[in-house]
């Protein structure tokens, strides 16, 4: 009678065999609607589904922990590089009341921005927010050659 350790083994390669066998199906299967549909046979760009990605983590974070105050690694350099690109030393807080502002952290106290600079602020805010979320992703898109 054989083992529990070599039957358990043989079942999990039994259930792995089944699960690459289902995943050769799928792809024969999205092959074959491509081309019905007229198109190439090749799977889109990996690119397309990569800023996708990066778009979802970086509102995420734009969204959440930049204005929270989190002390993570990534959040601080994302300030950092705003501070840099506003040439002022930038700041987040909550009115009382009111949405949430960005404001000049002077010797003096904080300041608000004016509404140009507030939306200078944002739009370079997001930026680097994305470049920095796409720097940090593991995998670059590989570029298939089309022959």
């Amino acid at each position: 009678m054989p083992d529990m350790h070599t039957l358990q083994m043989r079942i999990m390669l039994q259930s792995y065999e089944q699960q690459l066998l289902a995943a050769r199906r799928l792809a024969r299967f999205r092959v074959k609607r491509r081309l019905a549909a007229g198109e190439k046979p090749q799977d889109p760009d990996p690119a397309v589904n990569r800023r996708v990605f990066v778009e979802k983590v970086a509102r995420e974070l734009y969204e959440t922990l930049i204005f929270t105050g989190s002390a993570n690694p990534v959040v601080e350099d994302i300030r950092a590089e705003l501070s840099e690109a506003m040439g002022l030393e930038v700041g987040f807080t909550y009115p009382p009341g009111a949405r949430l502002r960005i404001v000049a952290i002077e010797p003096e106290g904080q300041r608000p921005l004016s509404a140009e600079e507030e939306r200078r602020a944002r739009h370079a805010l997001w930026r680097i927010t994305r470049q920095k979320v796409d720097q940090s992703m593991l995998e670059r898109p590989r570029r298939e050659a089309v022959c």
